[in-house]
C-alpha cells in the first residue's frame, strides 16, 4: 500500500520514523520529499505491506530516498 504524508520537512521528517514502530508493517520504499505546488509543504511517499504473522516485532525499513538532513 501507499501511504502518503504531507506537511512541513520537519514534520515528514518525523513522521516517516513512526510507521517503523508499528509491529507487522514492513516499510519497503521511501520517497524523497517532493516539494508542494503551493507552499512550503512537501510530499513524501511510503511504500508498506503488512505482515500479519510477524511476531509482534516492528517491521524493518529497507531502501528509500530517505528525506532532507539525512534522517531516517
Amino acid at each position: 500500500m501507499k501511504l502518503r504524508l504531507h506537511g512541513t520537512s520537519a514534520e515528514c521528517a518525523a513522521a516517516t520514523e513512526r510507521p517503523c514502530r508499528i509491529p507487522g508493517l514492513h516499510i519497503t520504499d521511501e520517497s524523497r520529499p517532493d516539494p508542494d505546488h503551493a507552499g512550503e509543504l512537501v510530499r513524501v511517499y511510503l511504500t508498506a505491506y503488512l505482515h500479519p504473522t510477524s511476531g509482534g516485532q516492528p517491521g524493518p525499513r529497507v531502501g528509500g530516498g530517505g528525506v532532507e538532513g539525512g534522517r531516517r
